[in-house]
């Protein structure tokens, strides 16, 4: 049975520790390399944080403004190892997007309008339980991602894992669910899309900012 988690994140990590996964450049310059074990390490800490924070299997989880922050890379690979359903909304309507996809979670890029959508119409949101920002600092009413990971205890890979739940979902004028182990032959240069297809063909993840 395939995880993108397990069976290309930790396994490389396993195999290429030291091997450079993630090239993270702005204004082309390189500023930020991260390896196999610091993903791994990193994907483990923040599924241990989303898990005690109730992210299970079949949860679904809209990640907002995330393209431009290095920690895309880890929250994808952890929602993995939780079978969890990854949501991203072109449209830039979070609040359908959620209650019409039954959404329970939202990590979103502290600088991205989605925060502004949320925090206004709490009252319309039908079954988001989570908040998450990542970036400083962090906006009322939402948890820090990395305050809340800087205490996680190793992680426990999971056990009897139903793979139809690692799924992606694109909220779009018509919306795409996308099958198990998501589409990772996707030609699209979105980029969720370039990661999980670097990753799987061994090479070096390039995030331009």
């Amino acid at each position: 049975m395939f995880n993108f988690g397990y069976d290309i994140v930790d396994k490389m990590a396993a195999d290429f520790p030291e091997k450079i996964a993630v090239k993270q450049f702005i204004d082309n310059d390189l500023t930020l390399e991260i390896n196999y074990a610091d993903l791994h390490h990193h994907s483990d800490i923040t599924a241990y944080y989303l898990q005690k924070l109730g992210v299970k299997q079949g949860s679904r989880v809209l990640l907002a403004g995330l393209e431009n922050k290095f920690e895309i890379t880890f929250i994808i690979a952890a929602l993995h190892k939780l079978c969890a359903t990854i949501v991203f909304d072109l449209q830039n309507k979070a609040v359908d997007c959620c209650n019409e996809l039954g959404v329970y979670a939202i990590i979103s890029a502290n600088n991205s309008p989605v925060i502004e959508q949320v925090t206004q119409n709490l009252d319309r949101l039908q079954t988001v339980e989570l908040l998450i920002s990542v970036g400083d600092p962090c906006p009322n009413y939402w948890l820090d991602l990395h305050t809340g990971t800087r205490f996680s205890k190793p992680f426990k890979p999971l056990e009897n894992i139903d793979e139809t739940q690692t799924s992606l979902i694109i909220f779009d004028e018509k919306t795409h669910f996308y099958g198990k182990n998501c589409p990772y032959s996707s030609k699209t240069n979105y980029v969720w899309d370039r990661f999980y297809k670097n990753m799987i063909d061994g090479e070096t993840f390039l995030q331009n900012i």
